[in-house]
């Protein structure tokens, strides 16, 4: 008995080790032989048309700011238009919208909820740009960014889709605590990248030739993966990985709005393993090795902790296995005294590191079984934009600014 315990204790912490630690060291060894992937020079000429894709349910509170974001970005206006779909919005983002009088912004207003996939179904094969780069209401654009997404697929002629760096912020605009994580998962994100075997994108920055989109079946959830992952399933290409395209979003400020966010993750994980399976298999070579190793593996980090946990009880006997053990009890409990010790230097981000780590699997398990009750539906619940609130005032200001431009230019 203790020798299987020990199997299944050794097993459970290798296969977390390896990958969160194993798989990204094994990458940067590799990047080193292969170096960057080849890319050609310039711009295009002239640049592309270009259809942002935003999908909005009951976004009130950031839609107006985001046009004006969009609104602002350094591309050619006669070459990039804004599609922008109502997931049946009960609140004022319908009306806010319809005060931007352009003709750049097309406003779809979709009476019930269908959920996001639907309604980026229905965009995409409405929108007439040959790049359609997806995007959130809470999201905010670098200026440059679309050109540097646009830019990520003129020089790489082989990929169907380019994500670009998401920076996360608190509401109270600074950056995001965890922002280690997040430099470890755009690290992780290049070196896939430089391989060819990206896996998904960021839903809030990411750009994609449209010709090349797959209609998302039905209870989607996790879309910003499965778009990606289809197109490379039907032989569209790559994905390519451009730091440079930049783009900020407030995250939530309670860990119940980051574990509900994460929940609904976790049962979309799930249900994108059956539209995508096949890219598992061992003839995928590469990309089946990033598949396996950053996500799978990952997926099943909760019942590796589990594993771990009731292996090591029966192993208390031993010097090693309390040592072990006790390793386990020490990184729940900093996890458990975060909130407590994030103004302690090196133990605060250390506490946080591992509260994350915790909150992460845990919404993923619950996430798990909520799909296999078939409790997870497609249709999503906005978190609080709080921020906005502040810049209520600025915003309304800017919004009647630019409504008043556009009209003048109608006139």
């Amino acid at each position: 008995m203790d020798t299987f315990a020990a199997l299944v204790l050794v097993l459970s912490l290798a296969l977390l080790l390896y990958t969160y630690l194993g798989y990204p060291v094994l990458l940067a060894l590799l990047a080193r032989v292969r170096g960057a992937r080849p890319e050609a020079a310039g711009d295009p000429a002239p640049w592309p048309t270009v259809s942002i894709i935003l999908s909005a349910y009951n976004e009130e509170a950031v839609i107006g700011r985001r046009l004006v974001n969009l609104l602002e970005l350094e591309y050619p206006p006669e070459r990039l238009s804004i599609v922008i779909g109502s997931d049946g919005s009960s609140d004022r983002t319908c009306a806010i919208v319809r005060r931007f009088r352009t003709p750049r912004i097309t406003l779809y207003e979709f009476t019930g909820r269908r959920g996001k996939a639907m309604v980026l179904n229905d965009l995409v094969s409405r929108a007439g740009g040959e790049i359609a780069v997806f995007t959130d209401a809470n999201t905010f654009f670098h200026p440059s960014a679309v050109k540097e997404l646009v830019r990520g697929l003129h020089r790489d002629p082989t990929a169907c889709a380019v994500v670009g760096r998401l920076e996360l912020r608190k509401t109270t605009g600074t950056v995001n605590p965890d922002r280690a994580y997040w430099r470890y998962e755009s690290r992780l994100k290049e070196l896939e990248s430089r391989f060819g075997t990206l896996l998904g994108a960021n839903g809030p920055i990411y750009a994609i030739r449209r010709a090349r989109y797959r209609p998302l079946p039905p209870g989607t959830i996790v879309d910003d993966f499965l778009i990606p992952m289809l197109m490379r399933l039907h032989g569209g290409g790559a994905v390519v990985f451009r730091p440079s395209a930049h783009a900020w979003e407030l995250v939530p400020e309670t860990v119940h709005d980051e574990f509900r966010r994460r929940v609904r993750i976790g049962a979309g994980d799930l249900l994108a393993v059956r539209h995508t399976w096949r890219l598992l298999l061992p003839r995928h070579g590469m990309l089946a090795v990033s598949y396996w190793s950053h996500k799978v593996l990952r997926w099943m980090g909760p019942g590796l902790l589990a594993a771990a946990a009731t292996s090591n009880l029966f192993l208390l006997d031993r010097l090693w296995g309390r040592g072990l053990f006790a390793a386990q009890l020490a990184g729940y409990g900093l996890a458990a005294l975060a909130p407590r010790l994030r103004r302690l230097p090196g133990i605060g981000r250390l506490a946080a590191a591992a509260r994350y780590f915790v909150v992460l699997n845990a919404a993923l398990a619950w996430g798990f079984l909520r799909c296999l009750r078939g409790q997870a539906g497609p249709a999503w619940q906005t978190t609080p934009r709080t921020a906005e609130l502040a810049w209520a005032a600025e915003r309304r200001v800017r919004e009647d600014a630019i409504a008043d431009q556009q009209a003048d230019r109608a006139a």
